[in-house]
């Protein structure tokens, strides 16, 4: 009797995992990982090591113990009740005068651009959650975007920063790939894209310090302290990064995800100063304290990089973390007007200009 348990136990498990590698193999929304040719040549570079990429820090995934129950249980401070947006219509698209520049917030990460008419995405996340399967509490905040992605006519740049599930969408990409003339990916993501049937003329993979140049607007890839990977055996098999977005109009900074670390003062020193910087603070802990910015460090990292504006990015649209969900905004503010540094925080799809720049709903997180 005891052998047959087993032996029905040892069938259930081996059954329960040849299912769930069976699933992470087969469910595009996992992606794909880079070819064997291209771990070859990333393998001639500073920053991989042993089969993945590195962080020039030492940077630790965790730093303490993490209990899976506080992460998941019920808290009114972390959600907001019923999260409403402003909404981005086609006016947006309209071609703006020379020096004209548009910056509209999607929520969490993501960020529409509009800029030497040219239209940018960047991290477009904007699935219902952050995650490859439907998990509840990793559900949006607010069931209506500022826009639907259906709605947007074209898209001249999708830039992104790295592979995790609320910076790289499936549902996405799927939506805008036919309407995307260029992404600008950190490397390997590319083996993601094309697994997603984005064109391969669609793709351009850089390391950091690289850059792409067309006209008067130049994308340069840039080191971020962070990691990656969509599933439990990838881990660091693509590349993170930041970019900083440069022309004659705005320079914008934008940080990914990231901790704070040496590389935003090199940055500041050589692509600084910036109009708009757009840092990670949010969906931090001191758990996982180098890899995401508390806002004291997203602060500093506004001062280092030069920055006339700072915008704390990362939050607003999960629950990644056990801080309260606006805990980001209020703290970044108060500290930034310590140090004298311009904190913005705009409303979810409200649009950023120079004739809107000083009119941003200050405190709008309050109502929730």
């Amino acid at each position: 009797m005891i052998k047959t348990f087993f032996l029905y136990l040892w069938y259930a498990l081996a059954t329960t995992a040849i299912t769930s590698v069976s699933y992470l193999n087969l469910a595009p929304q996992f992606g794909s990982n880079p070819s064997k040719e291209e771990k070859i040549e990333y393998e001639k570079l500073p920053n991989f090591e042993n089969g993945t990429f590195i962080n020039f820090e030492d940077t630790p995934l965790t730093t303490g113990k993490i209990s899976i129950w506080d992460f998941f249980k019920s808290d009114s401070l972390r959600k907001p009740e019923n999260l409403k947006t402003e909404k981005i219509d086609n006016s947006f698209f309209i071609q703006l005068e020379d020096k004209e520049y548009q910056i509209a917030w999607l929520g969490h990460s993501s960020f529409l651009i509009s800029i030497n008419e040219k239209i940018i995405l960047l991290d477009p996340m904007l699935g219902s959650h952050a995650s490859p399967i439907s998990i509840p509490s990793l559900k949006r905040f607010n069931d209506e975007l500022p826009i639907n992605p259906k709605s947007i006519p074209n898209i001249d740049f999708v830039v992104l920063s790295h592979d995790h599930y609320d910076h790289l969408d499936f549902s996405t990409i799927q939506i805008i790939k036919d309407k995307v003339k260029t992404f600008l990916v950190p490397l390997g993501i590319g083996s993601h894209l094309r697994s997603w049937n984005v064109k391969e003329k669609k793709i351009i993979e850089m390391n950091w310090e690289q850059s792409y140049k067309i006209d008067d607007l130049e994308f340069v890839c840039l080191p971020a302290r962070h990691f990656s990977g969509r599933g439990p055996l990838n881990r660091n098999s693509t590349l993170w990064s930041s970019w900083a977005i440069k022309s004659s109009v705005v320079k914008i900074y934008f940080s990914g995800d990231s901790g704070y670390g040496i590389h935003l003062k090199k940055i500041g020193e050589e692509h600084g100063p910036f109009d708009f910087s757009l840092i990670d603070c949010g969906q931090y802990n001191l758990a996982w304290k180098h890899s995401h910015m508390f806002p004291k460090q997203a602060v500093t990292a506004a001062i280092d990089l030069k920055s006339k504006y700072f915008m704390p990015i990362h939050w607003g649209g999960f629950i990644l973390a056990m801080h309260p969900w606006d805990e980001p905004a209020r703290e970044s503010k108060k500290l930034a007007k310590i140090r004298g540094v311009y904190c913005l925080t705009p409303k979810i799809g409200s649009i950023l200009s120079k004739e809107t720049l000083f009119k941003e709903s200050d405190g709008w997180w309050e109502k929730y």
